[in-house]
């Protein structure tokens, strides 16, 4: 791990401050689920919308990032995380930072839903030189669907297919699967499914999992159409294998255009 990440944490601190100027002259816009808890949806950044994100976790975990959305059907992201950011002791630094675009290839009709392709190297928590993968393997190459409907509010089901890029210890085709359900205007719940197939051969000394997969659930709270926060709760199948319990979370989104 870097032990010298002053330049990273100016970063972070100049991208809130670059977030809260915009505040008050950027352009309000709906923002679609982008991803659920951990897994993409088929969503997509409006052209010219810019998306700056945030959320903290177990261990003091920070993981930020920026989306940029081109022409109403592409995005591109870069991201990156450290640890042990509160406390005594040197904060730990990703080695890799994390990238994504996403193409959304079929719009959503009242007869279908949309169709989204996409590469995302950013996995969850630390990343594990020695094993070169995530604590949670990033997606990689996927595929996903998502249809909107309407409920007592909002709902919408979300599912698809990844290819993990971190095949060093386990490789193979992997499913993933949610969906979220507005109840009042601006509160939804969420509910998130990986069946983490590619990380669950028990003999492989680097496996992460208990062959449970990763069932996560969130609750998300809109605010003024383009401010967002999430709180999560994963794991709560106790799949992950190392230590046991459930992992929560905060995220906080905000959305602006150029």
């Amino acid at each position: 791990m870097l032990k010298s990440p002053a330049s990273l944490i100016r970063l972070v601190i100049l991208a809130a401050a670059l977030c809260c100027a915009a505040a008050g002259t950027g352009r309000s816009q709906i923002l679609e689920d982008i991803r659920l808890v951990d897994s993409p949806t088929a969503g997509i950044l409006p052209h010219g919308g810019y998306l700056i994100y945030g959320s903290i976790g177990p261990e003091s975990s920070i993981l930020a990032g920026i989306g940029v959305g081109f022409f109403d059907r592409v995005m591109l992201g870069s991201s990156f995380g450290l640890q042990k950011f509160i406390g005594r002791g040197d904060i730990e630094v990703n080695d890799r930072p994390g990238f994504e675009i996403r193409v959304r290839a079929i719009e959503e009709s009242e007869a279908g839903p949309a169709f989204a392709l996409g590469i995302d190297t950013q996995g969850e928590d630390a990343y594990l030189d020695d094993a070169q993968r995530y604590e949670r393997k990033s997606k990689g190459a996927y595929a996903v669907v998502s249809k909107n409907y309407r409920l007592i509010g909002d709902f919408s089901i979300h599912g698809g297919v990844n290819y993990s890029f971190e095949a060093k210890d386990e490789k193979g085709v992997n499913a993933f699967g949610g969906l979220s359900l507005e109840i009042v205007k601006g509160f939804s719940l969420l509910l998130d499914y990986n069946a983490a197939f590619d990380d669950n051969d028990t003999g492989v000394a680097t496996h992460r999992t208990r062959g449970r997969g990763y069932l996560d659930s969130g609750l998300r709270f809109d605010y003024r159409d383009n401010l967002r926060f999430k709180i999560f709760f994963k794991d709560l199948l106790d799949n992950y294998l190392p230590v046991s319990g459930v992992d929560r979370s905060i995220e906080v989104f905000y959305l602006s255009s150029f």
